[in-house]
């Protein structure tokens, strides 16, 4: 039971003033202590959401976008649908270079591209090899005419033999025109041109 300290009137439980002459009470002065907490808690919390919402809009504001990465953002079916077009110029001798430098991001064409370099490589080895073995025997031939049938018939082989390398051509074509990703007979089974590809295209993709 409380009084009043200043007419000594009997307090009503938890009132903040004297029924009788109005003064204030001790719980006035407690009360007045607990709203005066609150209401500095509550500012506090309203200035640390705004200073949170304020960080987060600066960050999405001034943050650099994210280039998306080509195969991330790409499936392997969508890929190989959009860029079979192009891939199968990949065996048609140095046009190889064509989807290389156009697709680099593509992996449907980089292993076209791939399969094309080697194959063009091994087109061209052949070419030359069988170039020189000609002039030599073209050379022999002309200082004796009676063995210049020798010379036809090794033209004549090698000629022959050059369709090998138009039938893996064709092959390729095929496989790359029609969403497939097969290596090519014998040639692929030397990975010289291959892994020189490979780091080829990790420069380029830097």
């Amino acid at each position: 039971m409380a009084f009043c300290a200043n007419c000594g009137t009997q307090l009503p439980e938890g009132s903040a003033f004297c029924p009788g002459c109005g003064a204030a009470t001790a719980n006035n002065g407690a009360n007045a202590n607990t709203n005066a907490q609150y209401q500095q808690n509550n500012q506090y919390q309203q200035n640390a959401q705004y200073q949170q919402n304020n960080q987060y809009q600066q960050n999405v504001q001034y943050q650099n976008p994210v280039q998306p990465n080509y195969q991330s953002a790409m499936s392997p079916d969508a890929d190989v649908q959009i860029n079979k077009s192009i891939a199968w110029l990949s065996y048609l001798g140095i046009l190889f270079l064509i989807p290389m430098f156009v697709k680099k991001e593509s992996p449907y064409c980089k292993f076209h591209v791939t399969q094309g370099a080697n194959l063009f490589v091994f087109e061209l080895a052949y070419l030359i090899t069988t170039e020189i073995i000609k002039a030599i025997i073209f050379a022999i031939c002309v200082s004796n005419w009676s063995l210049f049938g020798v010379y036809s018939v090794f033209s004549t082989i090698f000629g022959l033999l050059y369709i090998f390398f138009v039938v893996i051509a064709i092959i390729g074509i095929v496989n790359a025109a029609t969403g497939k990703k097969n290596e090519l007979p014998l040639i692929s089974k030397v990975k010289l041109i291959p892994n020189l590809m490979e780091k080829i295209y990790s420069a380029m993709n830097k």
